[in-house]
């Protein structure tokens, strides 16, 4: 049975992304920072017919990241495919807001994202098999005042994103991020999680030679 693992794992995208993937066979790994969160959604994926487990860890903590990845790869086997989801949102003026708030935002977006590729990339490369993706956002692309930790958090991550991508041309290790532009609702006809799980669905289809690296959704 394919193995996924969702770092960030919480009841928007990744939610939806554990229901698709889980549908096609996968067993889905979560990982965040809060158990009963983790363990409803367990509860629910298993309802739905989906094996699921988890880990708590929070992202910007390497050790307690990697060990929570590890404990779950000894139990369910290599992922096959890994989705970074976790991000922080700050709502404040750039001119108010203060330092640790930024370097928080930057680290939930840029050290996680970073600690999952260097744990999980170098036995795909080895493998020549295997697809990091990774949920971006629109204020990656331009600067937003109300939201800067996020923004500058969002920004750094999609470089990140796109030196591993580099890192892995002419092998068949897919690295990708989907750069959402929008706000997530379930209501709305495009920002729908269950829309942007398909987007991720038809991303784990692609073949190599025709990897996308980045989907501006």
């Amino acid at each position: 049975m394919p193995f996924m693992i969702i770092v960030g794992a919480g009841p928007g995208i990744s939610r939806s992304v554990a229901h698709r993937f889980g549908k096609e066979g996968f067993t889905i790994g979560l990982i965040a920072r809060k158990p009963q969160h983790l363990e409803d959604l367990k509860q629910e994926l298993n309802a739905s017919g989906i094996s699921a487990d988890y880990r708590t860890a929070d992202a910007t903590q390497a050790q307690v990241l990697v060990k929570s990845m590890n404990e779950l790869i000894d139990q369910h086997g290599f992922p096959s495919i890994a989705l970074f989801n976790a991000s922080a949102i700050h709502v404040q003026d750039v001119l108010e807001v203060n330092w640790n708030v930024m370097r928080d935002g930057f680290e939930t977006c840029v050290a996680g994202a970073f600690h999952m590729a260097r744990q999980l990339l170098p036995a795909m490369l080895e493998e020549n098999y295997g697809k990091l993706f990774f949920t971006g956002g629109g204020s990656a692309l331009q600067g937003e005042p109300m939201i800067s930790s996020l923004s500058i958090g969002k920004a750094a991550m999609r470089n990140l994103v796109q030196a591993l991508a580099k890192r892995c041309d002419g092998t068949q290790v897919h690295i990708a991020q989907l750069t959402v532009c929008g706000r997530v609702d379930p209501k709305d006809s495009k920002f729908a999680p269950d829309l942007i799980a398909e987007k991720y669905w038809q991303l784990y289809q692609q073949s190599p030679g025709e990897f996308e690296q980045e989907v501006i959704y």
